[in-house]
Protein backbone atom coordinates (compact mmCIF):
# COMPACT_ATOMS: atom_id res chain seq x y z
CA UNK A 1 0.00 0.00 0.00
CA UNK A 2 2.96 2.37 0.60
CA UNK A 3 5.03 1.52 -2.26
CA UNK A 4 1.33 2.37 -4.50
CA UNK A 5 1.17 5.35 -2.37
CA UNK A 6 4.57 6.74 -2.74
CA UNK A 7 4.39 5.55 -7.20
CA UNK A 8 1.45 7.51 -6.91
CA UNK A 9 2.82 10.77 -5.30
CA UNK A 10 5.49 10.49 -8.07
CA UNK A 11 3.23 10.59 -10.92
CA UNK A 12 1.73 13.48 -9.52
CA UNK A 13 4.67 15.52 -9.14
CA UNK A 14 6.02 14.25 -12.42
CA UNK A 15 3.08 15.62 -14.31
CA UNK A 16 3.13 18.74 -12.41
CA UNK A 17 6.58 19.39 -13.17
CA UNK A 18 6.04 18.98 -16.62
CA UNK A 19 3.16 21.32 -16.64
CA UNK A 20 5.32 23.83 -14.93
CA UNK A 21 7.80 23.57 -17.14
CA UNK A 22 6.18 23.97 -20.26
CA UNK A 23 5.86 27.09 -22.26
CA UNK A 24 2.32 28.07 -23.44
CA UNK A 25 1.55 26.77 -26.63
CA UNK A 26 -1.09 29.75 -27.89
CA UNK A 27 -0.02 30.63 -31.15
CA UNK A 28 2.40 28.45 -31.66
CA UNK A 29 2.73 26.22 -34.88
CA UNK A 30 2.38 22.15 -34.97
CA UNK A 31 5.24 21.05 -37.51
CA UNK A 32 5.36 16.74 -37.50
CA UNK A 33 7.33 16.43 -40.67
CA UNK A 34 9.18 18.67 -43.25
CA UNK A 35 5.41 18.23 -45.83
CA UNK A 36 4.20 20.94 -42.96
CA UNK A 37 6.49 23.67 -43.95
CA UNK A 38 4.07 24.82 -47.22
CA UNK A 39 1.83 25.77 -44.83
CA UNK A 40 4.10 28.12 -42.75
CA UNK A 41 5.98 29.35 -46.21
CA UNK A 42 4.58 32.83 -46.87
CA UNK A 43 5.38 34.10 -50.13
CA UNK A 44 7.09 32.64 -53.32
CA UNK A 45 10.32 32.93 -51.98
CA UNK A 46 11.21 31.37 -48.67
CA UNK A 47 14.29 29.72 -46.54
CA UNK A 48 13.59 28.56 -43.00
CA UNK A 49 17.23 28.15 -41.15
CA UNK A 50 16.70 25.84 -37.89
CA UNK A 51 18.62 27.50 -35.64
CA UNK A 52 17.36 26.06 -32.12
CA UNK A 53 15.93 22.77 -30.52
CA UNK A 54 15.32 21.73 -27.06
CA UNK A 55 12.35 19.85 -25.33
CA UNK A 56 10.52 20.99 -22.19
CA UNK A 57 9.00 18.37 -19.51
CA UNK A 58 9.65 15.22 -17.73
CA UNK A 59 7.64 12.36 -17.89
CA UNK A 60 5.86 13.75 -20.60
CA UNK A 61 7.95 15.91 -23.04
CA UNK A 62 6.92 18.57 -25.62
CA UNK A 63 9.62 18.99 -28.87
CA UNK A 64 10.28 22.92 -29.99
CA UNK A 65 12.39 23.91 -32.47
CA UNK A 66 13.13 27.65 -33.63
CA UNK A 67 13.78 29.00 -37.28
CA UNK A 68 15.07 31.84 -38.86
CA UNK A 69 12.79 32.33 -42.40
CA UNK A 70 13.76 34.83 -44.71
CA UNK A 71 11.16 35.53 -46.91
CA UNK A 72 11.24 37.45 -50.66
CA UNK A 73 13.96 39.70 -50.54
CA UNK A 74 14.52 41.20 -47.41
CA UNK A 75 12.18 40.29 -45.03
CA UNK A 76 13.42 38.36 -41.33
CA UNK A 77 11.87 36.79 -38.89
CA UNK A 78 12.50 33.95 -35.78
CA UNK A 79 9.78 31.14 -35.29
CA UNK A 80 9.25 29.06 -32.55
CA UNK A 81 7.31 25.63 -33.58
CA UNK A 82 6.53 22.61 -31.34
CA UNK A 83 7.43 18.99 -33.50
CA UNK A 84 6.61 15.49 -33.42
CA UNK A 85 9.95 13.77 -31.23
CA UNK A 86 11.30 11.98 -34.48
CA UNK A 87 11.46 15.11 -36.15
CA UNK A 88 13.02 16.83 -33.29
CA UNK A 89 14.95 14.11 -33.19
CA UNK A 90 15.98 13.64 -36.91
CA UNK A 91 17.19 16.66 -37.17
CA UNK A 92 19.61 17.36 -34.09
CA UNK A 93 22.80 17.40 -36.52
CA UNK A 94 21.06 19.79 -38.79
CA UNK A 95 21.38 22.59 -36.70
CA UNK A 96 22.46 25.45 -38.57
CA UNK A 97 21.53 24.16 -41.94
CA UNK A 98 18.11 25.35 -44.40
CA UNK A 99 15.80 22.44 -44.03
CA UNK A 100 13.56 24.03 -46.22
CA UNK A 101 13.81 25.68 -49.29
CA UNK A 102 10.67 27.28 -51.98
CA UNK A 103 10.73 29.16 -54.87
CA UNK A 104 8.02 29.16 -57.62
CA UNK A 105 9.14 26.36 -59.50
CA UNK A 106 9.47 23.97 -56.57
CA UNK A 107 10.07 23.04 -52.87
CA UNK A 108 13.81 22.00 -51.74
CA UNK A 109 13.40 19.98 -48.06
CA UNK A 110 17.65 18.47 -48.26
CA UNK A 111 19.26 20.13 -45.06
CA UNK A 112 21.81 22.54 -47.08
CA UNK A 113 24.25 25.01 -45.74
CA UNK A 114 21.91 28.66 -45.18
CA UNK A 115 22.00 30.29 -48.21
CA UNK A 116 21.89 27.39 -50.65
CA UNK A 117 18.86 28.99 -52.27
CA UNK A 118 20.27 31.79 -53.80
CA UNK A 119 23.59 30.42 -54.71
CA UNK A 120 24.01 30.97 -58.68
CA UNK A 121 20.64 33.23 -58.89
CA UNK A 122 21.97 36.46 -60.19
CA UNK A 123 18.67 37.95 -59.17
CA UNK A 124 20.17 38.11 -55.93
CA UNK A 125 24.15 38.01 -56.58
CA UNK A 126 27.22 37.12 -59.08
CA UNK A 127 30.07 35.32 -58.94
CA UNK A 128 33.31 37.91 -58.78
CA UNK A 129 36.95 37.54 -58.59
CA UNK A 130 38.74 39.00 -55.48
CA UNK A 131 42.38 40.66 -55.35
CA UNK A 132 43.71 37.02 -54.45
CA UNK A 133 42.29 35.41 -57.10
CA UNK A 134 39.11 33.48 -55.94
CA UNK A 135 36.12 33.75 -57.37
CA UNK A 136 33.57 33.85 -54.98
CA UNK A 137 29.63 34.63 -54.55
CA UNK A 138 28.77 38.43 -53.69
CA UNK A 139 25.46 39.84 -52.91
CA UNK A 140 24.02 42.62 -54.85
CA UNK A 141 23.93 46.02 -52.59
CA UNK A 142 20.20 45.64 -52.31
CA UNK A 143 20.84 41.95 -50.52
CA UNK A 144 24.20 43.11 -48.33
CA UNK A 145 22.94 42.15 -45.26
CA UNK A 146 22.38 38.40 -46.51
CA UNK A 147 25.27 36.95 -44.82
CA UNK A 148 24.30 38.19 -41.65
CA UNK A 149 20.58 37.14 -41.98
CA UNK A 150 22.61 34.04 -42.87
CA UNK A 151 24.54 33.14 -40.35
CA UNK A 152 27.47 33.40 -42.37
CA UNK A 153 30.06 35.49 -40.60
CA UNK A 154 33.48 36.40 -42.70
CA UNK A 155 32.12 33.18 -44.91
CA UNK A 156 31.69 33.54 -48.72
CA UNK A 157 30.97 30.60 -50.75
CA UNK A 158 33.44 29.53 -54.05
CA UNK A 159 32.71 28.13 -56.82
CA UNK A 160 34.07 24.88 -55.94
CA UNK A 161 31.73 25.21 -52.84
CA UNK A 162 28.76 25.15 -54.66
CA UNK A 163 29.79 22.69 -57.52
CA UNK A 164 30.00 20.25 -54.38
CA UNK A 165 26.83 21.39 -53.09
CA UNK A 166 25.29 20.75 -56.50
CA UNK A 167 26.75 17.30 -56.51
CA UNK A 168 25.83 16.47 -53.22
CA UNK A 169 21.93 17.92 -54.29
CA UNK A 170 21.64 15.38 -57.29
CA UNK A 171 22.81 12.28 -54.60
CA UNK A 172 20.29 13.76 -52.06
CA UNK A 173 22.82 13.89 -49.43
CA UNK A 174 22.65 16.50 -47.20
CA UNK A 175 26.09 18.75 -47.46
CA UNK A 176 27.96 20.82 -44.59
CA UNK A 177 30.61 22.55 -46.32
CA UNK A 178 33.58 21.62 -48.20
CA UNK A 179 35.28 21.30 -44.74
CA UNK A 180 32.15 20.67 -42.94
CA UNK A 181 31.93 24.26 -41.58
CA UNK A 182 28.41 23.90 -40.95
CA UNK A 183 26.16 22.07 -38.42
CA UNK A 184 26.35 21.29 -34.74
CA UNK A 185 29.85 20.36 -35.54
CA UNK A 186 30.55 23.44 -37.58
CA UNK A 187 32.79 26.69 -36.97
CA UNK A 188 30.71 28.77 -38.80
CA UNK A 189 27.35 27.51 -37.39
CA UNK A 190 29.30 27.63 -33.76
CA UNK A 191 30.23 31.05 -34.11
CA UNK A 192 26.87 33.08 -35.68
CA UNK A 193 24.44 30.47 -33.70
CA UNK A 194 26.01 30.39 -30.23
CA UNK A 195 22.92 30.00 -28.53
CA UNK A 196 22.59 26.24 -28.90
CA UNK A 197 25.81 25.72 -27.94
CA UNK A 198 26.04 27.58 -24.52
CA UNK A 199 27.74 25.37 -21.85
CA UNK A 200 24.11 25.55 -19.42
CA UNK A 201 22.32 24.39 -22.47
CA UNK A 202 24.84 21.22 -22.58
CA UNK A 203 24.38 20.08 -19.09
CA UNK A 204 21.78 17.19 -18.03
CA UNK A 205 20.59 16.39 -14.73
CA UNK A 206 19.25 12.98 -14.04
CA UNK A 207 16.57 12.07 -12.86
CA UNK A 208 16.80 10.59 -9.86
CA UNK A 209 18.84 13.73 -8.46
CA UNK A 210 16.45 15.79 -8.99
CA UNK A 211 13.38 13.62 -7.20
CA UNK A 212 16.38 13.51 -4.17
CA UNK A 213 16.49 17.16 -4.00
CA UNK A 214 13.03 17.71 -4.20
CA UNK A 215 12.61 15.21 -1.32
CA UNK A 216 15.22 16.46 0.47
CA UNK A 217 13.14 20.07 0.33
CA UNK A 218 9.67 18.90 0.47
CA UNK A 219 9.88 15.70 3.16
Amino acid sequence: MYKFFLYSMLMIIYLGLAKALSPSEIGVHYLQNERGFAKLAKGPIVTFILVDTHATGFLIKTYYQKYRVITGYDTVEEMIVRTSKEFARKNLPHIGLSLYRKTDEKEEFLPLPPGSLYLGNREFGDWKKNKKGEVRWVFHKSFKNFPKYLGWGDFRPTEAFYQELRSSVSLNHPFYGLKNEFGPQGKITQENFPHFFKDERMKKVELKTLLIEYFKENF
